[in-house]
């Protein structure tokens, strides 16, 4: 994760929707950022009704917190990421009339500032696959360093298996050094890192675009060719 890359893209970064593919699909990019945040809400009750902390680790413009209270989250939110260019991003989207400031800090490569087991929920939404390989177990093992015993990781991909995905990908300029990640890949490194339980959706069947389809992406939920997965991870003991 090289800071100058992602420096070069946070003035008004539209989360990849400047490729046509997108724009067929969805008519903005927070479109398709809420999708992960809807499944974010309905599985965890406590950003809802404020019980439940949370971390955006990789957050970019912070456009899945944003959009999480644009759907009624109540959570306190922190974010991090290599780009301070991104993170003055965030500052200047984020609706100060709706919602108090979160907490955004600077990552060192893959370390934060944040204490041992400081949150209840750790987000990496579309951040593995612009971390170096050989880098990865380090983002893990930090994702599990500062979620609480009992707490949630969560890690939303792209899915490799989804050829469009692979197309998309291929052609969007944020994403020319990316190397994508399968469920399995996450699964394993998560639990090389730590000890969890783990489960996995498969998300985004239907064009974000067309939300009178969302059932079918729930019922789909277990068929590995969602343009998007979810590895849900909760940490024991």
């Amino acid at each position: 994760m090289k800071p100058a890359e992602f420096d070069r893209h946070a003035e008004g970064y539209d989360g990849g929707f400047d490729n046509p593919v997108k724009r067929l699909m969805g008519r903005s990019a927070d479109q398709f950022i809420a999708v992960k945040a809807r499944w974010l809400l309905r599985h965890e009750k406590g950003l809802r009704d404020g019980t439940s902390s949370l971390l955006d680790y990789g957050c970019g413009a912070g456009d899945l917190m944003r959009v999480l209270v644009g759907l009624g989250a109540r959570a306190p939110f922190a974010g991090c990421d290599v780009s301070q260019g991104m993170l003055e991003e965030a500052l200047r989207r984020w609706p100060m009339a709706a919602a108090p400031l979160p907490r955004l800090e600077t990552q060192r490569d893959e370390r934060t500032p944040f204490a041992d087991g400081q949150f209840d929920i750790v987000v990496a939404s579309a951040v593995l696959h612009h971390v170096p390989v050989s880098e990865r177990p380090a983002v893990y093992r930090e994702l599990g360093r500062v979620l609480r015993p009992g707490g949630r990781l969560v890690v939303f991909e792209h899915n490799p298996r989804n050829p469009l995905v692979r197309h998309v990908i291929a052609r969007t300029p944020i994403d020319a050094n990316a190397i994508l990640l399968d469920a399995q890949e996450v699964r394993h490194g998560l639990l090389d890192s730590a000890r969890y339980d783990l489960e996995t959706d498969y998300l985004m069947f239907t064009p974000p675009a067309l939300g009178f389809l969302r059932g079918i992406d729930r019922l789909l939920a277990w068929l590995p060719l969602g343009a998007q997965y979810a590895v849900c991870a909760r940490k024991l003991g």
